[in-house]
């Protein structure tokens, strides 16, 4: 009897002192009102359901020092109005500057892209190093498993980082293979790891390949069959996807993104040395890291500033549209001020619970005045074009979980050739698009439950 009383004591001790901990923390974490106070209540009157649920779910953001802005952040100068407001924003917010003197080629297709890809590995003289959420255990992401190890052997420097989850079934062959042939593999976040580390639920969406430390590989597309392959290879209506080879001085930033990553998993902490790039071209890119390893939520506050700077057009194109209530009201605001806006996306993604949690935000920006497009393909191409001044492209999803949870990056362009391919490619996707609105009835507790675990799923 004494020792269930000393236990039950001893529980409610630890209880409490836990709860305390987690409610600092919680008031010094970035979120919303209504999200602080939904947790603080959950803690107090279920703090053992609670306390497990906030250690694997509740914070978001991990900010490494490689990551943070040093010291004072740069101050306002007379040049600064040359810059595109999306670009000084972004470098006050700690991300490299916007570099000029790049090459961009947009890839289209998934063809495209997975031909671009093998071209970049198998001529690699020096270094590649990749990150990627799936690499799958098919045809493709065999073949470009394979290509890196052919390279690792010919003595170029492989190093590659996948994603725990969304690479598991390629892991172990991936290190099988690479590791005989003197490459590296490292795992990112490890569904086992220390708390202090990351959260299970903060998976790296990253897609990234940096060959010689000169040509970077970017975009939405994942390596698997639905996403890019050979001609050759059949797969009945393979994904509508973009991707992009950016050649020049944003690769420095490229390979340096990939360098944190990388020491964050356990790799060798001695940065790959190599030469500044030597291609030149035209293109003003910025490459845009997001996640909880950045101390700012940096692509969903460089979209926001997009869309409140817009004049005369908006074009988005996403697989996924859950954004959050400030994302939704800038884009009616847009429409309210004149701005021709386009939404694009499929008429039924690979995920259902999606396609519910859309739904009310679709039904509220028609009726406001936005011209959605429903592309009878799945669409996995995440775009934005706003005006002629600026288009990005990249990983993230116009959704919650991209812009709060994962780990990401995007590539946003400021010269016009390179805006003009961008918005070409949302142009001839609209015209693919039907004419009909899905017939859907309102069901407005299914929705917002959906809306509600959508960023979490």
């Amino acid at each position: 009897m004494v020792a269930e009383y000393l236990f039950s004591h001893a529980l409610t001790l630890i209880a409490l002192l836990a709860s305390i901990v987690m409610v600092v923390q919680l008031l010094d974490s970035k979120r919303t009102p209504q999200s602080t106070f939904a947790w603080l209540l959950a803690i107090v009157f279920v703090p053992l359901v609670a306390i497990p649920l906030f250690l694997l779910l509740g914070r978001r953001k991990f900010p490494r020092n490689a990551k943070r802005p040093s010291g004072r952040l740069p101050a306002a100068t007379a040049d600064d109005g040359d810059e595109p407001a999306v670009a000084r924003l972004l470098l006050r917010s700690g991300v490299a500057p916007a570099r000029a003197g790049n090459r961009f080629e947009l890839l289209t297709t998934g063809e495209l892209a997975f031909a671009r890809l093998l071209r970049l590995i198998e001529s690699a003289e020096r270094s590649l190093d990749m990150t990627m959420f799936i690499l799958a255990a098919d045809a493709v992401g065999l073949r470009v498993i394979e290509a890196l190890a052919a390279r690792a052997r010919a003595g170029v420097q492989v190093r590659l980082i996948l994603d725990a989850v969304g690479s598991s079934g390629m892991r172990p062959h991936a290190a099988r293979l690479l590791g005989a042939a003197r490459g590296e593999v490292r795992t990112f976040m490890p569904l086992r790891h220390s708390p202090v580390r990351g959260r299970t639920n903060l998976r790296s969406h990253r897609k990234l390949l940096i060959a010689d430390g000169e040509h970077v590989f970017a975009g939405g597309m994942n390596v698997a069959s639905e996403y890019m392959g050979p001609p050759e290879l059949v797969v009945p209506e393979r994904w509508r996807d973009l991707a992009a080879v950016v050649s020049g001085p944003v690769a420095s930033d490229a390979t340096a993104l990939f360098e944190s990553d990388w020491r964050y998993c356990h790799g060798d902490a001695t940065a790959r040395v190599g030469s500044a790039p030597s291609i030149r071209g035209s293109e003003v890119v910025q490459l845009v890291p997001s996640g909880p390893d950045m101390a700012a939520d940096t692509v969903y506050d460089a979209l926001l500033t997009a869309i409140f700077g817009a004049r005369e057009r908006i074009v988005l194109v996403t697989p996924y549209f859950v954004p959050d209530d400030a994302l939704e009201h800038a884009l009616l605001l847009a429409v309210r001020r004149g701005v021709h806006t386009d939404v694009l996306v499929p008429l039924r993604s690979n995920h259902r619970l999606a396609d519910v949690a859309r739904r009310a935000s679709l039904r509220e920006l028609a009726a406001a005045g936005v011209s959605l497009h429903y592309h009878p393909q799945m669409v996995h191409a995440k775009a934005m074009v706003v005006d002629d001044t600026c288009a990005y492209i990249g990983s993230p999803n116009f959704d919650m979980r991209s812009l709060f949870l994962n780990y990401e990056d995007a590539l946003f362009l400021y010269s016009p050739d390179a805006v003009a391919q961008v918005r070409e490619f949302a142009d001839v996707l609209i015209g693919e698009c039907a004419r009909q609105i899905p017939r859907e009835r309102p069901n407005w507790l299914f929705e917002r439950v959906a809306r509600l675990l959508a960023p979490e799923l």
